[in-house]
């Protein structure tokens, strides 16, 4: 029964895969800004974990933590607005889990 289950959910992964790089094969500026942010996401930490303190390209600590801070409000309106504009489903559930992890990261 697992095979089955395998195979049935394996082609839907596969097709949509295709589906994301044939869209962003036609958009330049989309794969622009994509190898932007992963440069970006590379690079940053390496400059604040190889670079020493007096360099200029070096990014402090505190600069780095404010980024993840950032990219995790961006994630989290992301997903409200997928849900909420595509759906129509204004979804408290988001704003729950990202409450709770929150909450974890307080309490750790």
């Amino acid at each position: 029964m697992q095979s089955t289950i395998q195979s049935s959910v394996h082609p839907a992964g596969a097709a949509s895969k295709s589906f994301v790089l044939a869209a962003m094969r036609g958009d330049k500026g989309g794969q622009l800004t994509i190898l932007a942010i992963l440069a970006a996401v590379v690079l940053i930490p390496l400059a604040n974990t190889l670079l020493p303190p007096g360099h200029p390209l070096h990014v402090e600590t505190f600069t780095i933590s404010l980024m993840g801070k950032y990219l995790s409000y961006a994630m989290l309106a992301l997903a409200v607005d997928l849900v909420w504009g595509y759906l129509g489903i204004l979804s408290l559930g988001h704003g729950a889990f990202f409450a709770l992890g929150g909450y974890a990261w307080v309490c750790i």
